[in-house]
């Protein structure tokens, strides 16, 4: 018997981990059998990329946007993932920091500017994160990612690739005949 004492959620430190992304759909391990007549796309998205360079994300809904798509077919299963291409995540990659504040983590000025211009930056606000990690959601025949803020990001399901970012902060998203 163990002295040492685990703590409750330590079996939870998986859901920190950072994974890469896949460059092909990969086949899925099955236990049991799956209906050959179940056939399509299931998608989901949620926290991938938990550090961009020695910067840590604190919080589970900060790790950087990653899409999963099983594929099912014939009684077969496939396995693929990509990370988002928001702004959020570009300009993070681009820069090897975290620009963006997100839930629990906050980003800080860049350290190369000069005095003057991480001043004025604190008159700017702060920038709303586009990282869509909370839910994919069909929309006629389109696909978007979104997140608790104002952009949703267009995705294509097939390859998983970021179509574009749309920002819903405006009462007019809808044309009608009475305007």
């Amino acid at each position: 018997m163990s002295n040492q004492i685990e703590h409750p959620a330590g079996g939870y430190k998986k859901l920190f981990e950072t994974v890469e992304e896949l460059s092909s759909p990969i086949p899925a391990h099955i236990t049991g059998e799956i209906p050959v007549w179940l056939k399509g796309h299931l998608l989901r998205c949620g926290p991938g990329l938990f550090e961009v360079g020695s910067e840590p994300f604190y919080h589970l809904f900060d790790g950087q946007a990653l899409l999963h798509k099983f594929d099912f077919k014939e009684g077969e299963v496939t396995y693929y993932r990509r990370f988002i291409r928001t702004d959020a995540y570009v300009r993070a990659m681009t820069e090897k920091r975290i620009v963006i504040t997100e839930f629990g983590t906050y980003a800080y000025p860049d350290p190369c500017k000069n005095i003057f211009s991480r001043f004025f930056s604190y008159f700017q606000g702060v920038e709303v994160t586009d990282n869509a990690l909370v839910n994919v959601y069909p929309v006629g025949e389109d696909f978007y990612a979104c997140t608790e803020t104002n952009f949703i990001t267009k995705i294509n399901p097939e390859n998983l690739e970021t179509v574009k970012k749309v920002d819903i902060n405006s009462s007019h998203l809808m044309c009608t005949v009475l305007g």
